[in-house]
């Protein structure tokens, strides 16, 4: 480690430290770590030292990406611990624990970790109350919280500056309440389940973002730590079969909801399509919603909708024409509306009959479906060739809501709906409005990565 060349950098004004690979960087870290392990017998720790010496004022610290090799690993957990007092924000990749005898993170606000880390660092070596961002990765489903506990807490661990949580399960597994109770060796008595594992009740009094992946319980207790905390954002991804159990109280609160589960669906009774109708028959205030499925799903829409604040909602659904219509004429405040997936099914076989080839004269309803929504995309599966019936159903969906000022379509679909709108401007003025943008995933900003 060259000293002299560190001082002339003039490293004492840097404030954000990023550990990162590029071509033959590891080469070069691992044989400058070598070969202070071969004079010190810690080269790790040496190289860490010295790189703090020379930049005493580093707040914030990136090890990334996640994959580094071993050596970048190997320096990143003692030069973590070097910085560990002033630090800020840690992202930290697989490296070893943090193990300190005479310091705690007391500064740190961020924190990105993997979850075997803060298991062999014991506890409050990262006290909960300062912590504004955290994301575990890879966590175990009984994850321990004691890294984020101090000596005096007792009953409960309070959070409680906490705006954004994200937990990173490592496997979506069947988990159940009985290996809860086994995981803590204790029975159901006085104790509080929680995701992880803990005796206590653990309290989040100030949580707006919660983003949990792969979710593995089955068991709607998980979720109850979060009820009582002001959770304005709400992402949610796994199999259907977990991800069913989200109390549906948490609804109340959200402004955005972002479902991405996985799993077949069969039919319109499917179990995933009953969960997504159970969740607009509830009362929500949730703006933005996206309800995604690894295949897509039948939607089935509920006698009576009762999301009446949403503004932008994106369905990964095989959606009849006729059900979106059915759904978007229950929402008042619909402003953006993406469809991955327009069905060219039965249903459209009443829409054929109001046409002619190629596209025909289509009627519009004598009332509007809506007027509320704005901007409107619409996607299609099915390889590269347009299927005239389901383009004609893009179509008529287009003319029952004659608010839409913007439009994106693929772009092996743009000629044919530019041609619709151009020969049918005149009888549907309201079409004359919109701009087409050609093969263009519009701007849309999913709840899922709230702390990305």
């Amino acid at each position: 480690m060259d000293h002299a060349r560190l001082e002339r950098c003039r490293l004492d004004t840097v404030t954000s430290l990023v550990v990162m690979e590029f071509i033959g960087a590891s080469t070069a870290a691992s044989t400058a770590v070598s070969t202070l392990d071969s004079h010190t017998g810690n080269g790790a720790l040496l190289a860490a030292e010295c790189i703090a010496k020379h930049a005493p004022n580093v707040r914030s610290m990136v090890c990334a990406p996640w994959n580094v090799s071993a050596a970048f690993r190997q320096l990143a957990s003692p030069l973590s611990l070097a910085y560990l007092k002033q630090l800020h924000t840690l992202t930290i990749p697989l490296a070893a624990p943090l193990l300190s005898d005479s310091q705690t993170a007391s500064s740190l606000t961020t924190l990105h970790i993997h979850a075997h880390i803060l298991a062999a660092s014991g506890p409050g070596i990262v006290p909960a109350q300062q912590l504004q961002v955290l994301r575990v990765h890879d966590a175990p489903a009984f994850f321990s919280w004691e890294a984020f506990a101090s000596t005096g807490d007792s009953d409960q661990l309070e959070f409680a500056s906490l705006t954004a949580l994200g937990i990173d399960f490592a496997s979506d597994n069947v988990v159940t309440t009985a290996d809860f109770y086994s995981s803590i060796n204790r029975t159901k008595s006085s104790v509080h389940v929680t995701m992880g594992r803990d005796r206590r009740r653990v309290v989040f009094p100030k949580l707006h973002s919660l983003s949990v992946s792969k979710v593995p319980y089955t068991y709607a207790e998980a979720w109850r730590m979060f009820i009582g905390a002001p959770v304005r954002r709400l992402a949610v991804a796994g199999p259907y079969a977990h991800v069913r159990y989200v109390d549906t109280r948490l609804l109340r609160t959200l402004d955005s909801l972002d479902v991405h589960t996985v799993g077949a669906e069969k039919s319109s009774h499917g179990r995933f399509t009953s969960f997504v109708k159970m969740l607009l028959g509830e009362d929500s205030n949730v703006t933005c919603a996206w309800l995604r499925h690894s295949e897509a799903f039948p939607l089935s829409v509920p006698e009576t909708v009762r999301w009446s604040q949403l503004t932008e909602l994106c369905l990964a659904a095989y959606v009849p024409a006729l059900a979106l219509l059915l759904l978007v004429g229950q929402l008042p405040s619909l402003h953006r509306l993406v469809v991955q997936h327009i069905a060219g099914d039965a249903c459209e076989e009443e829409i054929d009959g109001k046409m002619c080839a190629p596209w025909g004269n289509i009627t519009a309803p004598a009332v509007p479906v809506s007027t509320s929504v704005r901007e409107l995309q619409m996607h299609m599966g099915g390889g590269p060739t347009a299927r005239i019936p389901t383009l004609q159903a893009m179509c008529y969906v287009l003319l029952c809501l004659p608010g839409v000022r913007r439009l994106a379509v693929k772009q092996v679909y743009c000629d044919y709906v530019r041609d619709f709108i151009q020969s049918s401007a005149q009888s549907h003025p309201a079409l004359a409005n919109i701009e087409l943008v050609r093969h263009v995933f519009i701007a849309a900003k999913s709840p899922m990565f709230v702390l990305d």
